[in-house]
């Protein structure tokens, strides 16, 4: 994840600090598999819940 110039610009010095550590890799992942897949499904049912709409005339 790489930010242009102008965002970066944006971002105060924590932000900056926080950058720069995770694009040297220094950050590990600490999800589970069984977590992944909780997210996962919790996610597709988000997106696939029917939506309704009411026209009033």
């Amino acid at each position: 994840m790489n930010l242009n110039e102008l965002d970066i610009d944006k971002l105060d010095q924590e932000e900056r600090d926080l950058l720069e550590s995770f694009e040297k890799g220094e950050w590990e992942s600490v999800g589970t598999p069984e977590r992944f897949e909780q997210i996962r499904r919790a996610a597709h049912a988000t997106l696939a819940k029917e939506k309704q709409v009411t026209l009033k005339l």
